[in-house]
């Protein structure tokens, strides 16, 4: 059981936005996907999940072509959290989270006892009867990481899909969001985001997949990928890799430039 993208490319005119990607998204894994702006990230998230199709290769959902479930059926294997979800219409909080379980046939009383474990979960419990426009960005990225993990509540397992789900964050809510992530991998989810902080992915992923230009780098553990060589050919940056006994930390030789 495994979410898989094999040869996956796509391109928009004659720019090559991604080129043969080979990717597997496993149960039981936090994988972490990283690159620079424009790197093809966002397209490889939006294909794998199968909210875009590639131009060519296919992906397949537990031994099965994605396209080839019905929107319910997908939406029951997998959640999205994108980075940016618009609504401007006066909704509380818990009723967002409550969006999550449309795709289900579980009873009111169910689908409310899961809302309540999402809101205790995402500490978002004192939201719930604020209005989603009034919230601040970060703690709309709370209630929207409770929705999908409402939306996937079920037996595992299942995939989340998280592009960029702590950007809006503050340092102990960016650490309370990976530490759900890391709990939901543990329990046989499959999890799999972007993420921008080098640190944060080497505390956190068991799989770092790196692109650059379109094209895939490397995929492993984060010991693997997230080497100086690496990180000069995708970031165009020069770094040490401090080395604790429990973790690696990253550290550019140079930061900022003209002003």
């Amino acid at each position: 059981m495994s979410l898989i993208g094999k040869n996956i490319s796509y391109q928009i005119g004659n720019k090559h936005i991604l080129e043969g990607i080979d990717i597997e998204i496993k149960p039981g894994e936090l994988h972490v996907l990283i690159g620079r702006n424009g790197a093809g990230k966002s397209t490889l998230f939006h294909i794998l999940c199968g909210d875009t199709k590639p131009q060519s290769g296919t992906v397949y959902c537990n031994d099965i072509e994605i396209n080839a479930f019905s929107k319910t059926e997908l939406a029951k294997t997998r959640a999205v959290l994108t980075q940016d979800t618009q609504i401007n219409f006066p909704i509380p909080s818990e009723q967002i989270i409550a969006l999550g379980r449309y795709p289900h046939a579980t009873d009111k009383n169910k689908n409310k006892e899961i809302v309540e474990s999402c809101l205790k979960m995402t500490s978002s419990t004192i939201l719930k009867h604020q209005h989603y426009p009034t919230l601040s960005g970060g703690e709309k990225q709370k209630v929207n990481f409770g929705r999908i993990l409402a939306q996937v509540w079920e037996t595992p397992p299942r995939y989340l899909f998280l592009d960029e789900p702590v950007s809006a964050q503050d340092i102990p809510n960016q650490y309370q969001t990976l530490n759900i992530c890391r709990h939901m991998a543990n329990k046989g989810y499959a999890i799999f985001l972007i993420l921008h902080d080098l640190n944060l992915t080497s505390q956190y992923a068991d799989r770092v997949t790196l692109l650059d230009k379109g094209k895939l780098i490397q995929s492993g553990t984060a010991e693997e990928v997230l080497t100086t060589k690496n990180l000069e050919i995708a970031f165009g940056i020069k770094t040490k890799i401090l080395k604790t006994n429990e973790i690696n930390f990253i550290i550019p030789e140079i930061i900022g430039g003209p002003i």
